[in-house]
C-alpha cells in the first residue's frame, strides 16, 4: 500500500508541474524590472491624451529620431520610419486598422523602431517620443507587439486590452456613463483610501437588441477575456511578420492558426447547444447574409462602427470583391485537391503527407511565412470586409472598420464564426485526403485506462470588474503639484479636480465550479505518457446521438499534460485550476499599478509568472454553460506515449515569463495538433484500450444557488 501512496505522489507532482502556459514557479521583480513595469503601465494611460504625464512631454522634446541611428541593432529601420513620417503618417485622433495597406505599412515601420532598439534606454526613449507624434492606435499596437517579442521584456505585464480601450469592449450606453461620472464631479461615487470609485453595470448587445436568435450567446461571443486572448493570438503572430529573424514558423504556426480557430468553433458549438441554437449556420457570398450584427460600439473620435442589418446584400455593390474571394477559395480548393501548391517560380510543394498542413496554413491566413501570397491572395481580410458591412474609404488614411475588421472585436459578431466555419471546412477537407489512422498507430500498448471518476460540472454567472478609467479623459498630471508622500504612495492615477478617480464597468460573466477528475490507467511498465482531455457534444441539436466521425470536429481540448507511468497501477488525479492552456481572470489596471508602486517603492514583491499569461484561454470559459435541470456532454480521455519534440520545452526563454513564442519549444510534445481527432475516424479501428468517452451533465445555476452550497 504504501508504494502505492508513492505512486500516485509522484505521478500528481508529475502532472501538476506540466501545464502548458500556467506553471506554479514564481519569480519576484527586482528594481530595474520594476522601473520597466511602471513605464510601460504609465505610457497606456489615456493614450488620447498627448500632455498628460508632464514629464513624459518634457523628455521628448530633446530627442532626435534621425540622430539616434546607433542606437538602433538595425540603423536602417529609422530611415525606413522617417521616409514614412516626412511623407505624412496616419493623422492623430484618426481610426487606425490593421486592414488598411498604408496603415499596416506605417505600423510595420513603427514596430522595427521598438524592435531593433539596442536596449532599455534606446527603447524608452523612441517610445516616449513616439507616444506624442504618431496615431494613438497605431502606438498602441506598435508598443504592444514588440513587448510581446523583444526578449528583453519577458515578463512585462501589458495592461488588458479592455482597459487600455474600453470603447473596443464597452458599448456606448457604459462609455456614456462613465464620461457623465467625471463630468459630475464625483456624484454619487464613493472614495475609499483617498480613490474615489464607481461601478457602472454593463451588459451584452443581446440585452439591448435581439436581433436575430444569434444574441442568445452574446454572452460568450462578446466576453472580454475571450476577444483580449484573440487579440493577443494576432499580436503573437501578426500575419505581417516571418521569416527566420522572428523564428514563427517554428512553432508551426500555419498549424496552429488552424487549430486555434476550429478550436473556436467547437467551443462555441458547444455553447449554441446550451441555448437551443444548434449547428454554425452557412451562408453564400451570392445571397444576402441572414444574421445582422449591432455593436453598439463607437470610436474614440465618435466615430460608430458599422452595423451590418439583417439579410444584408453586399454582392450588390460589391460583385467585384466576391469575384476575388471566390478566386481565392477556388484556388485553396485545387491545392487540397490536387495535393500540391504552386510556387511562384512555377514549381511545387507536395503537400499530401501530414506536414503539408503547416503550407495549407500559412497560405489561408496569408502571413509572412506563406509560400505564394500573391497566387493565393488575401481571403480573411478580403472576406471580412465584404462580411463586416462597411465601406471603402476614397481617403486612403480615412478607415472605418467593422467588428469583423478589429482583432479586439472580430468574434463579437456571429458571422466570425459562420466564415470561419467556411475556413475550416477547407482545414477538414484537407484532414480528409490523409489517411485514417490505423489501430496501431493510436494503441498504446501495455497501458489501459480502466476508471474515471468526476465532480460535477457547475456553471453559473458572476459579476467582473473591469477598470475604464482610460474611456474618460481627464486632468494633465503635474508631477510638480503632488505631494511626495502621495506620489509614493498612488503614483500617477487619473486625475480630476485634485482628486484621484477609478471607474470600473461590472459586467456578468460565465464561469464554472473548480472540478477534479481522477485516471486510473494500468501500465506493463514505467514509461512517460501523455493525457489528451477534450469535451464535446453528446447529442446533435435534435437530439441524436453523435457518429464517432461526425463528431470528431466537435471536440474542445481542455488539457494536454505528461505523466510518468509506473508499473502496475497508477492514480491520475488532475484539477481544473491545474489544466494547461488557461488562465486566470487578469488583475485590473488599478489595482495592478498599485502593486507595482508598493513593489517600486520596497513595501511589496511583485510576483512574476504565467497565472494571467496573455497566451492563455479564459478559465472561466472552460466549460460550456449547460442547462440549469443539466445537460449531458461527453469527455474524452486518451493516454498516449509521449513523442518528445524536435526541440526541448523550454529551450531559449523562461517559461516563468514568456509564452516563448517563436522559439519553437512551446510544445509539450510532437503530436499534431487535435489529435488523435485531426484525421477521419475508422471506427473499426477506432476504440482502443488507452482511450475512453466519459459522459456527464453540466448544471447551470444561478451565482446565489452556487453561494448556498455547504462545501
Amino acid at each position: 500500500m504504501r508504494s502505492f501512496v508513492a505512486i500516485t505522489v509522484l505521478c500528481l507532482l508529475a502532472c501538476t508541474a506540466s501545464g502548458y502556459y500556467m506553471t506554479k514557479e514564481v519569480k519576484y521583480a527586482d528594481k530595474p524590472f520594476l522601473v520597466k513595469q511602471k513605464a510601460m503601465l504609465e505610457i497606456f494611460q489615456h493614450v488620447h491624451q498627448p500632455e498628460l504625464h508632464t514629464h513624459l512631454w518634457e523628455e521628448q522634446k530633446s530627442f532626435d529620431l534621425a540622430t539616434y541611428k546607433e542606437h538602433f541593432t538595425k540603423p536602417q529601420v529609422v530611415e525606413e520610419f522617417l521616409r514614412f513620417y516626412k511623407y505624412g503618417m496616419l493623422p492623430m485622433e484618426e481610426i487606425f486598422s490593421l486592414y488598411n495597406e498604408h496603415h499596416r505599412e506605417q505600423a510595420v515601420a513603427l514596430f522595427h523602431l521598438f524592435y531593433y532598439a539596442k536596449d532599455w534606454e534606446s527603447f524608452y526613449k523612441t517610445m516616449v517620443w513616439a507616444r506624442f507624434h504618431v496615431n494613438e492606435g497605431m502606438f498602441v499596437y506598435a508598443v504592444t507587439v514588440a513587448v510581446l517579442h523583444r526578449k528583453d521584456m519577458q515578463g512585462i505585464v501589458l495592461p488588458a486590452p479592455y482597459e487600455i480601450y474600453p470603447y473596443y469592449f464597452f458599448n456606448d450606453v457604459v462609455i456614456s456613463k462613465a464620461q457623465r461620472y467625471k463630468m459630475q464631479g464625483f456624484y454619487r461615487m464613493k472614495k475609499a483610501d483617498g480613490v474615489y470609485s464607481a461601478y457602472i453595470p454593463s451588459n451584452y448587445t443581446g440585452y439591448y437588441v435581439h436581433s436575430n436568435p444569434e444574441q442568445r450567446v452574446s454572452y460568450f461571443m462578446e466576453d472580454i477575456g475571450l476577444n483580449s486572448y484573440y487579440y493577443y493570438f494576432n499580436a503573437d503572430y501578426p500575419t505581417w511578420m516571418g521569416g527566420k529573424e522572428y523564428g514563427l514558423y517554428k512553432d508551426r504556426r500555419g498549424e496552429f492558426y488552424l487549430y486555434q480557430h476550429q478550436q473556436f468553433l467547437a467551443r462555441y458549438y458547444l455553447e449554441r447547444l446550451s441555448n437551443d441554437l444548434g449547428t454554425i449556420p452557412t451562408f453564400s457570398w451570392y445571397e444576402p447574409i441572414v444574421t445582422g450584427y449591432y455593436p453598439y460600439l463607437r470610436y474614440y473620435n465618435g466615430v460608430p462602427f458599422p452595423v451590418r442589418e439583417n439579410y444584408h446584400n453586399g454582392y450588390t455593390e460589391k460583385h467585384d470583391v466576391v469575384e476575388e474571394i471566390t478566386d481565392y477559395e477556388r484556388r485553396l480548393m485545387e491545392a487540397i485537391d490536387y495535393g500540391f501548391i504552386i510556387l511562384p517560380d512555377g514549381t511545387y510543394v507536395n503537400i499530401t503527407t501530414p506536414t503539408g498542413v503547416e503550407y495549407l496554413g500559412n497560405l489561408i491566413q496569408s502571413n509572412g511565412d506563406s509560400v505564394n501570397k500573391r497566387f493565393y491572395g488575401y481571403l480573411e481580410k478580403v472576406a471580412k470586409f465584404f462580411l463586416g458591412g462597411s465601406f471603402e474609404m476614397f481617403n486612403e488614411f480615412r478607415a472605418v472598420p467593422s467588428v469583423l475588421e478589429k482583432y479586439e472585436t472580430a468574434m463579437r459578431d456571429p458571422v466570425f464564426y459562420q466564415f470561419f466555419k467556411r475556413v475550416i471546412g477547407f482545414y477538414h477537407r484537407y484532414q480528409d485526403t490523409l489517411p485514417s489512422y490505423k489501430y496501431d498507430e493510436i494503441n498504446f500498448p501495455g497501458v489501459k485506462l480502466e476508471t474515471i471518476e468526476m465532480d460535477k460540472l457547475v456553471t453559473y454567472f458572476d459579476n467582473f470588474d473591469a477598470d475604464i478609467t482610460n474611456a474618460v479623459d481627464v486632468e494633465v498630471f503635474d508631477e510638480t503639484t503632488m505631494k511626495a508622500g502621495e506620489m509614493k504612495k498612488f503614483g500617477k492615477m487619473a486625475h480630476y479636480q485634485g482628486e484621484d478617480f477609478v471607474l470600473y464597468a461590472r459586467m456578468p460573466r460565465l464561469n464554472h465550479l473548480p472540478f477534479s477528475f481522477k485516471l486510473n490507467v494500468v501500465s506493463e511498465k514505467p514509461q512517460k505518457a501523455v493525457v489528451l482531455v477534450f469535451i464535446g457534444p453528446k447529442y446533435d441539436q435534435f437530439g441524436n446521438v453523435y457518429s464517432v466521425n461526425a463528431n470528431r470536429e466537435n471536440f474542445f481540448q481542455l488539457d494536454h499534460f505528461l505523466v510518468d507511468l509506473v508499473a502496475g497501477e497508477n492514480a491520475i488525479t488532475r484539477n481544473s485550476q491545474d489544466f494547461s492552456w488557461f488562465v486566470k481572470d487578469r488583475t485590473t489596471y488599478f489595482e495592478l499599478y498599485k502593486q507595482v508602486m508598493q513593489a517600486y517603492n520596497g513595501d511589496y514583491k511583485f510576483p512574476l509568472d504565467m497565472s494571467e499569461a496573455h497566451c492563455g484561454f479564459p478559465a472561466r470559459l472552460m466549460l460550456p454553460k449547460g442547462k440549469k435541470g443539466g445537460m449531458p456532454f461527453q469527455f474524452f480521455f486518451m493516454v498516449v506515449p509521449y513523442q518528445a519534440p524536435e526541440v526541448e520545452r523550454f529551450t531559449g526563454y523562461d517559461n516563468t515569463l514568456s509564452c516563448g513564442v517563436g522559439s519553437g519549444a512551446r510544445y509539450i510534445d510532437s503530436l499534431p495538433f487535435g489529435y488523435p481527432f485531426n484525421r477521419k475516424i475508422n471506427e473499426a479501428a477506432w476504440f482502443t484500450p488507452n482511450m475512453v468517452y466519459y459522459d456527464a451533465m453540466i448544471f447551470h445555476k444561478s451565482e446565489t444557488e452556487v453561494n448556498s452550497v455547504v462545501v
